[in-house]
């Protein structure tokens, strides 16, 4: 996973800094800056001009989120490289949290990420769709795996 996240400057860049990956970035970068065990009880649901808002489950995370909430900003900036969230606004909303909750990721480690970068930059820059430029990139990054690269 952490190899993935270091895509994630490049994967804006290329979109020309468009607003839905942009978003979807923010949020993998939040959930890795979570940690698991707080990403299962916190899930952000939009950013807006530097605002991430993130649903808790109930005031308590609510209250205890709010007061580290600088050094989550701070995680998920670092993460991306660069200044994309400036406040976090934590919103009590248990049935979002709890439908938003997934399976359990399986786990791949990417070694191959320059390769990635520096051989597939245009061609995953043309993928539209967010989901399938992920596939695509993990399919590449699995396949140099396969061939030893």
């Amino acid at each position: 996973m952490n190899s993935l996240l270091k895509l994630l400057p490049v994967m804006i860049r290329l979109s020309g800094d468009n607003e839905q990956v942009r978003e979807q970035a923010v949020f993998a970068a939040w959930r890795a800056a979570a940690g698991e065990g707080v990403a299962n009880v916190c899930e952000p649901s939009r950013l807006h001009n530097k605002n991430l808002t993130v649903a808790v489950l109930d005031q308590t995370w609510k209250n205890q989120m709010e007061k580290i909430a600088a050094e989550y900003v701070h995680g998920v900036n670092k993460l991306l490289n660069g200044s994309y969230v400036g406040f976090i606004d934590f919103r009590v909303d248990r049935d979002f949290v709890i439908q938003s909750r997934r399976e359990p990721e399986k786990t791949f480690e990417f070694h191959h990420t320059q390769e990635i970068e520096e051989e597939l930059e245009s061609s995953a820059a043309k993928i539209k769709d967010d989901d399938l430029r992920e596939k695509f990139l993990r399919a590449a990054a699995k396949s140099l795996e396969r061939r030893g690269e």
